[in-house]
């Protein structure tokens, strides 16, 4: 067992973090202004889907109610409390919870308590400052020190204290529930606070991640590397910001910067982070723990590089763009796929539910933001486009992350720049013929635009010499294409002595559209040439003949 000297300290404190440029030790009031406004905004929206302190799913019981998810209901609490730890959402969400108490931590099925519940339910009690020893009933700490394992080698694990009702009976505690133990326990000064810890610690693999799942219980080995252990991002990033009270312990803070460096390592291109081997696609739950893991734990860059993939699924309009309805603004959505179905219009009551889950665990992550590196820049090549096809205009040094709306004539197309400032927005080419611009806009108004010059299928007028001597020249001239297009020209020459079958060449047309190209006639060859020529798209094409005499 060891040794520590407590600290006393308020529950989801965290070391300094540098956001925008500005220093915030610990989490902001949202009056504050280095908090980031997708944070807030955030905010704003998940604790708006509260209904009596409580998220109601969208599933109904036997009554025709629908269930409260008092877990999401306590997660909604505390990342509303990390990001405005003097505002009233904690103290009204405890309330209810501590109403509904006794129904969270006996859910049915066979759970008379679930620890893991007992230890979430502490967790809030005691960031809303509310009393642990008679809380909706309970006295938490108690309760949840009677589910501490204590012999052999399940010392220190937490369980569910259950019956058997069915096959799907059991005890249900995970690590999870282990990492909030152990938060609360030591916050609460539990003398059982040591031993739920090295259990915990021995969930952590040699690699540096946690498992989510214990062992059997009937496993003589209880470790991470002795059983089955997956790795779990979600499971290693909590875990990480539990422990952030203890770090004072050298063994522990040597724990947590292992599974900090396991998460680095987890990190993905465009800043997101995945699940597991099962959900390996990168999501905003995943994402936004483990952002916040890498704020608290002094690695800015990779946190916000996290951040920023967050803001790409947050709900915003921008400019004329604006698909999100004002009920969804805010909302993280968990992927790319959540994304699109957000995009299409008002989110149903199953994506909402996803987003508040996914928009809980975003919310303490979107406060590593990063601001903008600079004056956004659209980048667009010179060159010419064909009508009716695809082009893309291209930004760079935008705010990682941002929204950023195209125009062009009807068409608005919202993206989202990456952790580097980039951007691709694509866009549809008119059918007609001409020179359209596209603006393009980010939070601020318009940042730049880009000239398209669009081409359609044309005939081209050619002309030549109607007739050539075999070893003269030729000069073909092109006219009817753009200024600066590029064009080609082949001259297929009459059979002959000489074997040349044909020639080619490529060019740029002058400022009134004149390609002009001078072929030299072979010398033994008479008879009919035929000349074909196209501009930069085949469809813009023309075609003559001459004769080659000797």
């Amino acid at each position: 067992m060891r040794l520590r000297s407590r600290r006393t300290a308020t529950l989801l404190a965290v070391p300094t973090l540098v956001l925008g440029g500005l220093t915030l030790t610990g989490p902001s009031a949202s009056a504050d202004p280095v908090v980031p406004a997708t944070a807030v905004s955030a905010r704003t929206w998940l604790t708006g889907q509260l209904q009596d302190g409580l998220i109601l799913s969208p599933y109904d019981d036997p009554d025709g109610n629908p269930y409260p998810d008092y877990g999401l209901t306590i997660d909604v609490a505390l990342a509303a409390h990390a990001v405005d730890p003097s505002g009233p959402v904690v103290g009204e969400v405890s309330a209810a919870i501590a109403d509904h108490l006794d129904a969270y931590l006996t859910p049915g099925g066979g759970t008379d308590l679930a620890a893991g519940g007992v230890a979430k339910a502490l967790v809030l009690a005691q960031t809303a400052g509310a009393d642990t020893s008679s809380y909706g009933g309970h006295d938490l700490v108690t309760d949840l020190e009677g589910r501490v394992a204590t012999e052999g080698a399940l010392a220190g694990r937490i369980q569910d204290q259950w019956h058997e009702v069915d096959q799907y009976s059991g005890d249900f505690a995970n690590v999870i529930g282990q990492a909030f133990a152990a938060q609360g326990l030591d916050e609460a000064g539990s003398s059982d606070t040591d031993e739920v810890t090295d259990f915990l610690l021995q969930q952590q693999c040699a690699a540096g991640y946690f498992r989510q799942y214990f062992a059997a219980a009937d496993a003589a080995d209880q470790t991470c590397d002795g059983g089955d252990g997956k790795p779990s991002v979600d499971t290693t990033a909590i875990v990480v910001r539990a422990l952030q009270s203890q770090t004072d312990d050298t063994d522990v803070a040597a724990r947590v910067d292992d599974a900090v460096a396991w998460l680095l390592t987890q990190q993905r291109g465009n800043g997101g982070f995945g699940s597991d081997a099962d959900i390996p696609t990168a999501n905003a739950n995943s994402t936004g723990v483990a952002a916040y893991a890498l704020a608290i734990t002094g690695h800015p860059t990779a946190a916000g590089r996290a951040a920023a993939w967050l803001r790409a699924h947050q709900a915003a309009n921008v400019g004329t763009c604006r698909p999100f309805g004002a009920a969804d603004r805010g909302a993280v959505l968990y992927d790319d796929a959540a994304r699109t179905a957000g995009l299409a219009g008002p989110m149903d009551d199953q994506l909402v539910y996803q987003s508040a889950r996914a928009t809980a665990d975003a919310l303490p992550g979107l406060l590593a933001t990063p601001a903008g590196p600079g004056d956004p820049n659209v980048l667009y090549a010179p060159g010419y486009v064909h009508t009716g096809s695809r082009t893309q205009v291209g930004v760079n040094d935008a705010t990682p992350g941002a929204p950023l709306c195209a125009v062009l004539g009807a068409q608005r197309v919202l993206r989202w720049a990456n952790p580097a400032g980039d951007a691709h927005l694509p866009l549809g080419v008119p059918a007609r013929a001409g020179t359209y611009t596209a603006t393009v806009s980010d939070a601020s108004g318009a940042v730049g635009t880009a000239r398209i010059r669009a081409l359609g299928a044309k005939k081209l007028s050619l002309s030549v010499k109607e007739r050539v001597h075999a070893g003269g020249t030729q000069v073909v001239k092109v006219r009817g294409l753009a200024a600066g297009e590029q064009g080609s020209v082949v001259v297929r020459w009459p059979a002959g002595r000489g074997g040349a079958a044909g020639s080619g060449a490529a060019g740029q047309a002058n400022g009134k559209g004149v390609l002009r190209v001078a072929f030299p006639v072979p010398k033994k060859v008479s008879g009919r040439a035929t000349v074909r020529a196209h501009g930069q798209f085949r469809d813009r094409a023309g075609r003559t003949s001459f004769t080659v005499t000797r």
